[in-house]
């Protein structure tokens, strides 16, 4: 009797489904300019897309006059979409954290909160902080957040992947959400990387004990990409929205077996660049299979109900390089995962 029961609870439990998550879409806007294109706007309207993360400036170091200070800070050149709530973001490097004295970090949230507040052309209730925060600057950093804390605003923080898998070590930023970054996870200065932007593999290494993450998450996917460029070994620069394509079809180039890396003939101009014989051209991207597969996993891992699924970013040759059709599916990912 007592073993009927539990097959009787086994085959109920195992029939039943997973209750959906409730998905709100968005893109990161990451240029210092506002003045979106013709296929950025549909992309926007045509896919319900309501949230839109967009960096207003950054906070770097400055070593001359030993203070923090506002880099890049964005213009608006046209209104924002009346459809799109805007959560202002701000990255904060991490040499500013090592060299800002305790004292001062009270000093650095206002200057925050009054940088976003003298950009911003339209009304916002959240912000989010972009960081990668480490083991010595822990303290600072989460200081400064527990500061932003106290305005009425809701305040997020992206999270890297392995701010997750060592969470631990890492500790747990004190923010109201997390947006999980699955994106730039090797070293991209690295000549023996493959694919610095996205890896399948190195996504589930870093995401196996994502469900014991003890803070709300959002997640972002990668939808960008570029060339990293080497000589002698040594990295030399990016090249963005330069694909492996137009590589082919260019005769200084000739692709290395079955990769995604190109070697210089000669010397040469090459869209306005000097290459050099034996430069090394490293294409990177987010193939779509790959992504639409790590978003169902990682959505599925995550606990919380509610959540946030951005794209970045919301560039016209970044979108361009998927369909339509592909952009659509990543966007409406809810429908396929029950």
């Amino acid at each position: 009797m007592k073993l009927n029961l539990l097959l009787f609870i086994l085959i109920l439990t195992g029939c039943q489904k997973s209750q959906p998550k409730e998905i709100d879409t968005a893109f990161y806007f990451w240029k210092s300019n506002f003045q979106l294109l013709e296929n950025e706007k549909f992309t926007l309207k045509e896919n319900g897309v309501n949230k839109l993360y967009i960096k207003f400036f950054d906070i770097s170091w400055n070593e001359g006059k030993h203070t923090f200070q506002k880099d890049a800070p964005i213009r608006f050149s046209e209104k924002l979409p009346d459809s799109c709530q805007i959560i202002p973001v701000v990255f904060i490097t991490n040499q500013t954290l090592k060299n800002i004295p305790q004292n001062e970090v009270d000093s650095l949230a206002n200057f925050i909160l009054k940088g976003i507040s003298k950009l911003s052309p339209k009304v916002y209730q959240a912000i989010q902080i972009d960081c990668d925060w480490t083991l010595s600057t822990k303290q600072k950093y989460f200081s400064l957040l527990k500061t932003l804390q106290k305005s009425d605003l809701h305040l997020s923080a992206t999270i890297r992947l392995h701010q997750v898998k060592f969470y631990e070590k890492t500790g747990i930023p004190p923010v109201e959400r997390g947006m999980l970054m699955c994106y730039n996870m090797s070293d991209w200065r690295s000549s023996i990387t493959l694919n610095s932007i996205y890896s399948p593999k190195l996504l589930k290494q870093y995401t196996e004990r994502l469900a014991q993450y003890p803070l709300p998450l959002d997640v972002v996917m990668p939808i960008f990409h570029w060339t990293v460029v080497f000589r002698n070994n040594r990295f030399l620069y990016f090249v963005n929205n330069l694909s492996a394509k137009t590589l082919n079809e260019n005769e200084n180039f000739v692709q290395i077996a079955d990769k995604q890396q190109f070697t210089v003939k000669n010397d040469a101009q090459f869209q306005g660049i000097s290459i050099r014989k034996g430069d090394i051209f490293r294409c990177e991207d987010a193939p779509f299979e790959d992504i639409l597969k790590g978003s169902r996993n990682i959505l599925e891992k995550i606990p919380n109900q509610k959540l946030t699924f951005a794209l970045y970013h919301l560039d016209s040759q970044s979108i361009s390089y998927y369909s339509h059709e592909q952009i659509n599916e990543l966007l409406h990912i809810n429908k396929t995962l029950y």
